[in-house]
């Protein structure tokens, strides 16, 4: 997905704050968003498919980190 037709709006409010937040992160899951941001583990998931469908993050790899790009 292009950066500029990305809707920040149509996404998660906490989308754009999770992103900060994963600035610096060597691995990324939803079980940290979650006790981090004090939301569920469905909500979490959710916004890791929306930042990873904006292209901030790859593809989960087998030894379960996320390098940004």
């Amino acid at each position: 997905m292009n950066n500029e037709t990305f809707d920040w709006n149509s996404r998660d409010p906490l989308s754009a704050e999770v992103v900060a937040y994963a600035q610096g992160q060597k691995r990324l899951t939803a079980s940290g968003i979650s006790k981090n941001f004090c939301i569920g583990i469905n909500r979490a998931n959710r916004i890791i498919r929306q930042i990873e469908e904006l292209g901030v993050l790859t593809k989960k790899e087998s030894n379960n980190e996320r390098i940004q790009d």
